[in-house]
């Protein structure tokens, strides 16, 4: 048996209310809010905070390929996967794949993993989706994207949901697009492209996967489409012929449109709520489309994702629009950093991404960054590698209100690590009261800086 064996997604803190895109610009507001990335937040970011809460407790040597799916990746030559792979501490012999150009490279990412398992070529896939995609202030898409990012591990051990059949079409459409100059998302006829395109592609792909499976469409218990809007998920769960309440609600209102993301995630909300047995279908869109069918195995009920109510829970307002647009990098920001050089990213990597710190052979004393001698008991060249947890407690903190960073205050926390350790870190994602002494916190892999040209990561503080 292949297939799903954990689903995990990720949502940035920040919400952008639609209302002050509606306040700036004039016109009416849709209802709800967007999520949006921080300043120190892209598509890398979020797919590892995905990634890591995909893997949960599970060795990450146990892992044999990574695909990453983004149309809004930080780099356009640089893979990203390696990267991700990386900060996971998922082995060196890890298979890495880049999967872009469409928004439906979240589902053929999916696509891929599942393949490569049921081929035999690797016993375990991570799948991981994110996008960060910017619109043109006052442009229509401005308050209907979202940023977020999902995984979904695949396997032989513990699915959740079985792998059925699968179907693709693909056919040029122009919709949306962004071409290697531009950094905005464009966006052809939306009304014409839902109704000539994607109500064409989308059914077309998800029947010949039903009828591969040979599951009528009136069986299917959760049909997770992602759409432009509700009234195109609606005609086409008609035109496939399931039933309306077989449609995973999507998340318009409490989040915008996710991208490569959305399908996974519409998956992960449908597999809240599934029965063992259920049929569950998952498609997305772009130059054609991609679905997937799965059936709910007994296992699902012990091992549920993390509800997406719950991840979405203690968004953090954007409070000026203006600020926002400034901490994308839409208005002007100059906030320059330090170069890091090729050779000292080679010599620190282990420690630096893949967090590893030294215990101490004679005392057990953990201490990070690593060293040759204990400060704990002084002896020399006894240390050895000791990988680190990422949760922890506030040990002590201060507020930096003079650092040049676009948000303030920054604050600096000391944690005191699960297992042992204490690291030294800037916070993220803070609001008032969320550091503290004796606050719980879990590390996150953030944008640092920029110098040079390049893009400098590094492990930040975030509320647990």
């Amino acid at each position: 048996m292949v297939g799903l064996t954990r689903v995990a997604t990720y949502f940035p803190r920040r919400r952008l209310p639609r209302t002050l895109i509606a306040q700036q610009w004039g016109g009416r507001a849709a209802p709800g809010e967007r999520t949006v990335a921080a300043f120190d937040e892209d598509a890398l970011t979020m797919a590892t905070d995905a990634a890591l809460a995909c893997l949960g407790d599970d060795d990450p040597t146990s892992v044999d390929a990574l695909w990453f799916a983004s149309t809004s990746a930080p780099y356009l030559e640089k893979q990203v996967a390696s990267m991700v792979a990386t900060a996971c501490d998922l082995p060196r012999r890890v298979v890495t794949t880049d999967v872009g150009g469409s928004v439906r490279a979240g589902v053929a990412a999916l696509r891929g993993a599942l393949d490569a398992v049921r081929a035999g070529t690797v016993a375990r896939a991570l799948a991981v989706a994110a996008d960060a995609r910017l619109a043109e202030p006052g442009h229509e898409l401005e308050p209907q994207l979202g940023d977020g990012a999902a995984a979904a591990m695949v396997g032989r051990e513990g699915v959740v949901a079985e792998l059925v059949s699968q179907a693709s079409v693909s056919e040029e459409f122009t919709w949306t697009w962004r071409t290697d100059e531009q950094r905005f998302v464009q966006l052809a006829d939306a009304r014409f492209a839902a109704t000539h395109a994607w109500a064409r592609d989308v059914p077309e792909a998800v029947k010949a996967a039903l009828q591969q499976a040979e599951v009528p469409p009136a069986k299917v218990a959760k049909l997770a489409l992602a759409a432009p809007d509700g009234r195109t998920a609606a005609d086409g769960a008609k035109r496939i012929g399931c039933a309306p309440d077989a449609l995973v609600p999507a998340l318009g209102a409490e989040a915008g449109m996710l991208g490569v993301a959305e399908p996974l995630v519409l998956l992960a909300r449908a597999l809240e709520t599934a029965a063992p047995g259920d049929f569950i279908v998952v498609a997305g869109f772009g130059e054609g489309a991609e679905a997937l069918v799965f059936r709910a195995t007994d296992a699902l009920p012990s091992a549920r994702p993390v509800p997406l109510a719950e991840r979405l829970a203690g968004g953090i307002p954007v409070a000026s629009y203006a600020r926002w647009l400034r901490a994308r990098n839409v208005l002007p920001l100059d906030f320059a950093g330090e170069a890091v050089p090729t050779y000292i990213e080679w010599k620190e990597l282990k420690q630096d991404v893949r967090l590893y710190g030294s215990r101490c052979e004679e005392c057990g004393m953990i201490q990070y960054p690593q060293a040759r001698v204990c400060v704990g008991c002084g002896a020399r060249e006894r240390m050895a590698e000791q990988k680190l947890q990422k949760t922890g407690t506030v040990f002590t903190f201060t507020l930096d209100n003079l650092a040049q960073v676009p948000e303030h205050p920054m604050p600096m926390v000391v944690v005191e690590l699960d297992g042992g350790g204490r690291v030294y870190l800037q916070g993220t994602d803070c609001a008032e009261g969320d550091i503290a002494v004796g606050k719980r916190v879990r590390l996150t892999f953030r944008r640092l800086s920029e110098a040079a040209g390049n893009r400098n990561y590094f492990w930040k503080v975030r509320p647990a």
